[in-house]
């Protein structure tokens, strides 16, 4: 595979590969959208960007809140009197970090217009962000499928605003993020994953173990498969511990 861009920190990196017989297309190739490089810390107004998409959108889960999370990158990496805050020219706004490393970013004109940041206590490299968004009642081995749209919904908003026209440009060649099978999002797991099932009501299928990545710590959904509703469940069957650690 042939790398042609790594779009932000975040870590949306295009890799080219051949499209799925069911998409193919000649002139588009696939691109697939992974979390196993840096993340880059966008901007408040990149943010925003994301804060907009969530109430567009918010009828994929109408229940749910937008928080982000913290992931640990480095090894040694703590949230131990973690502070992250909004710092402009002339004003910092401080963003309460919860003690499961989520946190919400609040609305303001003033970090808006000031073309502020958002900066963390830690030397770079030592923390990925994503959207954490969580309805209700979804057991703890499982995650809806609507709240995962939203979350790829919010997290293209924050890349695409700083992302290079040109980039930008070959994304939607390949079709709109989140709605086409060219373009995989993949999300962190919460430990390893041996399987996983997409079910609603009495349909349950077993998605392919080629969307499961680095052991099952990474996963890859299909978000842009409209025959599942946005209740669907995707439920995991998680990896011994003994298994994992062999991993």
């Amino acid at each position: 595979m042939k790398r042609i861009a790594q779009i932000g920190l975040l870590c949306l990196q295009c890799l080219l590969h051949p499209a799925s017989a069911q998409d193919s297309d000649p002139n588009v190739a696939a691109v697939v959208v992974s979390s196993s490089k840096d993340p880059d810390w966008k901007t408040y107004r990149a943010f925003s960007a994301g804060l907009d998409v969530f109430d567009e959108q918010r009828r994929l889960a109408p229940a749910a809140t937008l928080r982000f999370v913290l992931l640990p990158k480095a090894a040694q990496a703590s949230l131990k009197d973690i502070k992250l805050r909004i710092a402009g020219d002339d004003f910092s706004i401080p963003v309460p970090v919860a003690q499961d490393g989520t946190f919400s970013v609040p609305r303001s004109e003033q970090a808006s217009k000031g073309d502020a940041d958002l900066m963390l206590n830690r030397r770079p490299g030592t923390f990925r962000w994503r959207p954490d968004i969580r309805s209700p009642g979804v057991p703890a081995n499982a995650r809806r499928l609507g709240d995962l749209r939203l979350e790829c919904a919010v997290r293209w908003a924050i890349e695409q605003y700083e992302t290079p026209y040109l980039i930008r440009k070959l994304f939607y060649a390949a079709g709109q993020p989140c709605l086409t099978s060219k373009i995989k999002v993949d999300y962190m797991a919460p430990r390893p994953i041996a399987a996983m099932y997409l079910v609603s009501g009495e349909r349950r299928t077993r998605l392919a173990d080629d969307l499961l990545e680095e052991g099952g710590k990474v996963y890859v959904v299909p978000v842009h498969d409209q025959s599942w509703p946005d209740d669907a469940l995707l439920e995991f069957e998680f990896a011994p511990y003994w298994q994992a650690s062999v991993k």
